[in-house]
């Protein structure tokens, strides 16, 4: 049994595009002055949390520095980039949410000054990363779309807890129906902030002719509050599941902004004659 940490691998790929676009009929367009946090070297800093504002990227500008950090990151655009700053200490795990910006937004987050930074996630709509004393970030929302540059920027920031913590357990009787359907269960346990909680895994029964039985299983819409019971029907690939013994490798998994925790387990079912 074990429990690992993972990177949401959605943050790690890059970025996903989309397309907006507004027309205005019977008025002129609205002027737009460039955002006061336009650079790095003008981010706004960010002292308390939660923090939002609404700003008008229309006018922002792409420079040298945001080339730089996309070099890390590969977002399809960013244009109409504007900045803030985190300094360390304001929480122990951040979220920043750009998703409702009436354009399609994305979020770099990068520590070190300057004309130096580096990457250290990134990703649409929201993003989240744990701090560490000592350590300033740098937040940069703009347009992933190379089409748009920019618009009405919806920016918050939260505080957010750890990747929550999961366990389950694998009742060590389950049942065969006529058919030859599995039913396995026992109980999963999720501590935490979590957006998503899944249970899923494989049974395998070795039968008298030598034949491999295998199926694999899921259950989502899982919630995150404490110990709750679990069940889940296995249907062979091929042959089917009779009574006897099997054996299941199962995982949980609970995620948020910040990441996930894997817990594994491999466990020996008892499989009983159902109807």
């Amino acid at each position: 049994m074990a429990i690992r940490t993972l990177a949401r691998t959605g943050q790690l790929l890059g970025l996903v595009t989309g397309m907006a676009t507004a027309v205005v009929l019977g008025a002129a367009p609205a002027s737009a002055e460039v955002p006061s946090n336009d650079t790095s070297a003008t981010a706004t800093v960010i002292t308390e949390l939660p923090f939002a504002e609404v700003v008008d990227t229309t006018e922002a500008t792409t420079d040298e520095e945001d080339a730089a950090l996309n070099a890390q990151c590969g977002a399809p655009a960013t244009n109409g980039s504007v900045w803030y700053t985190v300094p360390a200490g304001t929480a122990p795990a951040i979220v920043v949410d750009v998703s409702k910006s009436d354009f399609t937004a994305g979020v770099m987050i990068a520590t070190g000054t300057p004309g130096s930074l580096s990457v250290i996630a990134c990703g649409p709509d929201a993003v989240g990363f744990e701090t560490s004393p000592g350590e300033t970030y740098y937040v940069m929302a703009f347009s992933d779309t190379p089409d748009v540059p920019g618009g009405q920027l919806s920016f918050t920031v939260r505080e957010s807890g750890p990747a929550p913590k999961v366990s389950m357990t694998v009742n060590d009787v389950g049942t065969a129906n006529a058919s030859g359907t599995a039913t396995i269960s026992g109980t999963y346990t999720c501590v935490g902030e979590a957006d998503l909680v899944v249970l899923q895994g494989s049974l395998q029964q070795q039968q008298a002719d030598n034949a491999q039985v295998r199926g694999d299983f899921e259950v989502t819409d899982l919630t995150c509050d404490g110990t709750a019971d679990w069940s889940a029907e296995v249907t062979a690939d091929s042959g089917t599941f009779v009574k006897g013994r099997a054996a299941t490798l199962a995982l949980t998994a609970g995620c948020n902004a910040i990441g996930c925790n894997v817990y594994e387990t491999l466990e020996v079912v008892r499989l009983r004659a159902g109807a």
